[in-house]
C-alpha cells in the first residue's frame, strides 16, 4: 500500500471518527447542565431523563433507514448534511422557551443523527481491508466515550461562564470543523458489485432478522449499552448527590470515558493477546462491567469513584467492537452497515428507556446504590443471553 493511500484511510478515518464523536457531544452535553435547567423550568428527574430518551427516541427511528442509505449511497455525503443539521438543532437548544419545545429540539437532532454510525461504519469498510477492520472499528467505536468525555470537561466549564444555553451554541459550533474534516478527507465509496439476481430495498433487513443468532447478539448488546449510557446520563448527577460539585463529577465520568477511549481503541489487541474470541472476550468483560457497577455503587469518596470509575470505563467500551465485528461478519459486506444499523438501533432502545426507569427509580427510592446494583443486575443479564450466541464462521 502507498504512503498516500495509508494517510488517506486514516484521514477518513478521523473525519468518521469526528462525525460520530459530535453525536455524542450534542446529546450528552445536556448531563452536566441537568440540575441547572431543571431548577430553571421546574422539572423532577423522570422528566429531566426525557430529554435523553427523546433524542434516542429519534435517533433509534432513523437508524434502519440509515443503515439502508449507507449501503445503497454515498456515506460521504450523508454524513454532511447530518452533521450539518445536528450542529443547527443544538444551536437551537440555546434559544428553548420551554421544556416541551426542548423535547421536540432533542428529538429532531436524534434523527439527525441516527443516520450517522451506519455511514462511519461504511467509511472503514470502503478503507480498511477486512483483516485490519476490526482496528478502524476500534478506534471509530472509541467516538461515544470522546464525545462523553467532552461533553462533561466543556459543558461544565462553560456553564459556569456563559449560562446553560451559550453552552449549547458553542458546542454547536464544533459541527463545522466536522464538515470540513468530511469534505476534504472522505473520498466517495465505490459502488458495490450487484448482487446475483434482483435484491430488494430491504434485503439486508430481511436477512438480519431471519438469522437467530443476530437476534440474540442484538439482545444481549441491548443489556450491554443499557448499563454503558446509563454512567454517563446518572455519573455526574450520582456524584453530587453525594455533595461533590459538578466539576468533580464531571471528572469522574471524563475518567470513565478516557478509560473507554483506550480500551476501545485496543480492545482488539487486547482479545488476541489472551488468545481469546470475540464472543468469550466480550461475555468476560461484560461481566467485569457488571461487577464495576456493583462495586462502584459503594463508592464513597471522590477518589474511589475515579479509581472505580476508571475500571468500569475499561470494561464499558471492551465488549463495543467485537459485538459490532460479529454482527457484520455474520451479514457480509454487501449488507454489513444495514447489519451494523439494526444492531445499533436494538442497542440504542435501550438508550431510549434507561432514563425514565433509572429516573423514576430514583424518584421512588432516592437511592442511587439501587441503581448501580440493578445496572449490574442488567449486566450479568447480558451474559446469559450472549452465552446462547453461536458464530457462524470464525471473524478476522
Amino acid at each position: 500500500m502507498s504512503e498516500s493511500k495509508n494517510n488517506s484511510r486514516w484521514l477518513a478515518l478521523l473525519a468518521a471518527t469526528l462525525a460520530f464523536t459530535f453525536t455524542f457531544l450534542s446529546r450528552f452535553t445536556w448531563a452536566p447542565l441537568m440540575n441547572t435547567v431543571m431548577g430553571e423550568f421546574s422539572i423532577n428527574a423522570t422528566q429531566a431523563g426525557l430529554y435523553m430518551s427523546a433524542f434516542f427516541a429519534g435517533y433509534c427511528i432513523t437508524q434502519i433507514p440509515g443503515g439502508i442509505m449507507a449501503d445503497k449511497l454515498q456515506p460521504k455525503y450523508i454524513l454532511i448534511v447530518s452533521t450539518i443539521l445536528g450542529g443547527v438543532c443544538t444551536a437551537l437548544m440555546s434559544v428553548i422557551p420551554s421544556y416541551s419545545a426542548g423535547l421536540a429540539v432533542r428529538v429532531v437532532n436524534g434523527l439527525c443523527s441516527g443516520v450517522i454510525m451506519s455511514s462511519c461504519s461504511k467509511v472503514v469498510m470502503a478503507n480498511f481491508a477486512p483483516k485490519e477492520r476490526a482496528t478502524g472499528m476500534g478506534i471509530l467505536l472509541a467516538s461515544p466515550p470522546i464525545g462523553i468525555l467532552l461533553a462533561n470537561q466543556i459543558a461544565p466549564r462553560l456553564m459556569n461562564v456563559v449560562g446553560w444555553r451559550a453552552t449549547f451554541a458553542y458546542v454547536s459550533l464544533f459541527a463545522v470543523l466536522v464538515v470540513l474534516c468530511l469534505f476534504f478527507f472522505v473520498k466517495p465509496t465505490p459502488k458495490a458489485p450487484a448482487p446475483a439476481g434482483k435484491a430488494g430495498l430491504l434485503e439486508g433487513v430481511k436477512a438480519f432478522f431471519q438469522d437467530p443468532q443476530q437476534i440474540i447478539l442484538a439482545l444481549s448488546g441491548f443489556m450491554f449499552m443499557f448499563v454503558n449510557n446509563g454512567f454517563s446520563t446518572w455519573g455526574n448527577k450520582f456524584a453530587q448527590s453525594m455533595g461533590l460539585t459538578g466539576t468533580q463529577g464531571g471528572a469522574i465520568v471524563s475518567a470513565f470515558s478516557i478509560a473507554g477511549i483506550i480500551a476501545s481503541c485496543f480492545s482488539g489487541k487486547v482479545a488476541n493477546s489472551l488468545g481469546m474470541d470475540h464472543k468469550k472476550f466480550l461475555l468476560i468483560t461484560l461481566g467485569l462491567m457488571g461487577a464495576s457497577s456493583l462495586v462502584f455503587g459503594f463508592m464513597g469518596s471522590y477518589v474511589t469513584l475515579i479509581l472505580v470509575g476508571i475500571l468500569f470505563g475499561a470494561f464499558a467500551y471492551f465488549p463495543s467492537t467485537h459485538y459490532t465485528t460479529l454482527a457484520s461478519v455474520r451479514a457480509g459486506d454487501q449488507y454489513g452497515a444495514t447489519a451494523i444499523s439494526i444492531q445499533n438501533l436494538i442497542f440504542q432502545s435501550a438508550s431510549l428507556v434507561q432514563p425514565v426507569i433509572v429516573g423514576g427509580i430514583i424518584d421512588s427510592t432516592n437511592n442511587y446504590t439501587i441503581v448501580w446494583s440493578f445496572f449490574a443486575g442488567v449486566c450479568f443479564l447480558g451474559v446469559i443471553i450472549g452465552c446462547a450466541f453461536r458464530a457462524a464462521r470464525k471473524a478476522a
